[in-house]
């Protein structure tokens, strides 16, 4: 099995950020985002719009058990481990850029396709100048605040990214999503090890849209079976 400087130094050179989650039992599976291309140009009808995405891991390259959905807040703000150093969540910044003056608004949606896993369930966050103790959360001296609250991942469904983001007199647009599996309190070996495929879409305001993933391939490593019962405190 190679190890952990060897993926790094794989997916450097292929420019994808590799981020590390395990599921329960003895697993790990190693998720790469990132945008189907650098910079796209969207043509919706005469006028010509230009948008670009980035996606990157923010909190990763760990395993991580299940979740209780209610402590999804908690975990995020402790760097997505619990009370007992435990890896709990990964989190993906998405910051949408490089967009016309033209724009006013962009969206986005999610879509996801499982295999053998039932339980993922995920959250967004918008940058903001306020801050809120019961729905944001600090990253970077910058605030994030809950715009899509705990949701459970269905297969094959535009999954929101959040309502539609006003990117008037703004170069750009920070959001970040959290994805962890709800904890069922009872072994999920048999239902949440596999891996999944997700498609993240962000929309301009008149239909052009940019693509990016997150791809995901399951290795065998140890590991100790269990759930969170907090995700912090």
């Amino acid at each position: 099995m190679r190890n952990a400087r060897e993926y790094k130094l794989l997916y450097v050179v292929a420019i994808i950020m590799v981020v590390t989650i395990s599921t329960m039992g003895s697993t790990y599976a190693y998720f790469a985002a990132r945008t189907s291309s650098d910079d796209s140009t969207l043509n919706t009808g005469s006028t010509t719009y230009s948008i670009s995405m980035d996606i990157n891991p923010i909190y990763s390259g760990f395993s991580f058990i299940p979740m209780n959905d209610v402590d999804a807040l908690k975990g995020i703000k402790n760097e997505c481990h619990d009370k007992y150093n435990r890896g709990v969540c990964s989190a993906y910044s998405i910051r949408v850029y490089g967009y016309s003056s033209n724009l006013d608004f962009v969206s986005g949606y999610m879509n996801v396709d499982t295999n053998n896993i039932e339980n993922l369930s995920y959250m967004m966050f918008e940058n903001s100048d306020t801050y809120d103790e019961d729905n944001c959360f600090e990253y970077n001296g910058e605030y994030y605040c809950k715009v899509v609250p705990a949701t459970h991942v269905v297969e094959e469904e535009n999954l929101s990214l959040g309502d539609s983001y006003d990117v008037r007199n703004k170069s750009e647009t920070k959001i970040i999503l959290l994805i962890w599996l709800s904890n069922l309190n009872r072994s999920q070996n048999e239902n949440d090890i596999g891996n999944f495929n997700a498609s993240i879409t962000m929309q301009a305001g008149n239909g052009g849209e940019i693509k990016g993933s997150i791809a995901s391939a399951v290795v065998v490593d140890d590991g100790n079976e269990g759930g969170s019962d907090n995700g912090g405190e």
